[in-house]
């Protein structure tokens, strides 16, 4: 019985994310009220208040899910990476089957996109949220740059810039081409071929 409610008190959870990442992304994050989520997922205040404290602990979760997502895709497309040493023939190949992986668990979807410049405008305009998103987003990118060290280790590869270095760049690419393909009515997908050029750019593999 506790498995079923369980199950759904996180259907009701998700429910209620989902609505709020919608209203986010067409109102912003300071203008979404709860009586709107709740009105959004079909859900009355009190079943909103059963499942979170507050609005920013909402946010807090959404971005905490997001964060296990890219670690578990991260971890999935560096698994692809054969035991074998790369050499520039394969390497290619290799970062196809990666962005492939990449793209498929962590779309960077029109709406994501738009939600996660909200939040962290939120997260500016409201300094007390602030220190609470930053380490849920510290702790996912930790654990993506430790799954990507071991690989780099596997393989004798290194980078060009610091590993610290290599997330940030990835992401201000990533998170850029995607906002021009929105604003401009681009097809979806460019920015993975930019990407794959910045981490051929970047990785440099053994003699």
């Amino acid at each position: 019985m506790s498995a079923e409610v369980s199950t759904r008190r996180q259907l009701t959870r998700d429910r209620l994310m989902a609505a709020a990442m919608v209203l986010f992304a067409e109102r912003s994050v300071q203008a979404a009220s709860v009586e709107e989520i709740c009105e959004r997922a079909g859900f009355t205040r009190g079943a909103f208040y059963s499942n979170f404290e507050s609005k920013e602990e909402l946010c807090l979760e959404i971005v905490r899910q997001r964060g296990e997502q890219l670690v578990l895709t991260t971890q999935e497309a560096l698994a692809a990476i054969p035991e074998a040493g790369l050499t520039q023939n394969t390497l290619d190949e290799v970062l196809a089957k990666i962005l492939v992986l990449f793209d498929a668990g962590f779309s960077l979807d029109e709406h994501w996109v738009l939600i996660r410049g909200e939040l962290r405008l939120y997260s500016y305009r409201m300094p007390g949220f602030r220190p609470a998103l930053l380490e849920v987003e510290r702790r996912a990118t930790e654990l993506a740059l430790a799954a990507i060290s071991e690989t780099l280790t596997r393989q004798g590869a290194t980078l060009r810039i610091p590993l610290a270095e290599l997330m940030p760049v990835m992401d201000a690419y990533c998170e850029r081409a995607r906002m021009n393909e929105i604003l401009t009515g681009s097809p979806i997908g460019g920015w993975r071929q930019g990407l794959e050029h910045l981490l051929r750019a970047l990785v440099v593999l053994p003699a």
